[in-house]
C-alpha cells in the first residue's frame, strides 16, 4: 500500500545523502587524525527534539597520532558545572574507514569519511553497567572552508530521537567569547 509519509521520508533520506555527496566532491578529503591532532576546542548545545538548548558545554582536546592511531583526550566543561573526560583511540583502517573506542562507548564506534565529512557512529554508556541507560549517537561532522570543524549528532534511545547536539570545533587557541569566529555561520 502507498504510503505518503513513509515515501517523503524515502525521498527526504535520498536528498540528505545526495546533498552529503554533493558537499564533500568538491571538497579535500576531511582528515580527522590531522585536524585533532594537538589541541583542538570546542563549543556547542544539547537541544531538545525541537531545537530548544537544553544544555551548553566546552571542550578541550588533545590529540597525539600513533602510527595509524589517533589518541585524544576532550574535556567537557558543562554550563552547569559538571565535567566529564573521554579518551578516544580511533584507528584509520583505509583512505575513508575508521573505527574507535572509548572509556564510555560500548563496542567499537565505526567511522566513514566522504570529501569533507565524517560520519561517526556509536553507542555510549550514559551510566556503565546499566545497558538501559546506553544510547545511540550519530555524527556528521563537516569541515567548513574557514577551517572550523561542524558536529551534527543524533542522540537516538530505542531508536527514538531524544536530543541534538550541535557544535563547532576549531585548532589552536581557545575561542574568546564574542569572537569573530563565534558569530559567523
Amino acid at each position: 500500500m502507498f504510503s505518503p509519509f513513509r515515501s517523503s521520508l524515502g525521498i527526504a533520506a535520498f536528498l540528505f545523502m545526495a546533498r552529503m555527496e554533493a558537499v564533500g566532491a568538491d571538497q579535500p578529503q576531511f582528515a580527522p587524525e590531522k585536524f585533532f591532532a594537538g589541541q583542538t576546542h570546542s563549543s556547542g548545545v544539547f537541544e531538545n527534539t525541537i531545537g530548544k538548548p537544553r544544555q551548553r558545554f566546552t571542550t578541550e582536546c588533545r590529540g597525539r597520532l600513533r602510527g595509524n592511531t589517533l589518541l585524544l583526550d576532550q574535556l567537557f566543561h558543562y554550563d552547569d558545572g559538571r565535567t566529564q573526560e573521554r579518551h578516544w583511540q580511533i584507528h584509520r583502517i583505509d583512505a575513508t574507514h575508521y573505527d574507535g573506542r572509548a572509556n564510555d562507548v560500548v563496542g567499537v564506534a565505526r567511522g566513514e569519511v566522504s570529501g569533507s565529512t565524517f560520519r561517526f557512529r556509536y553507542v555510549v554508556a550514559l551510566k556503565p553497567g546499566n545497558p538501559f541507560l546506553n544510547v545511540r549517537l550519530d555524527q556528521f561532522m563537516t569541515m567548513r572552508p574557514d577551517r572550523i570543524l561542524e558536529n551534527h549528532a543524533t542522540i537516538r534511545k530505542l531508536g527514538f530521537t531524544i536530543s541534538r547536539v550541535s557544535e563547532r570545533f576549531w585548532r589552536g587557541e581557545k575561542e574568546r567569547t564574542g569572537s569573530s569566529r563565534s558569530s559567523k555561520r
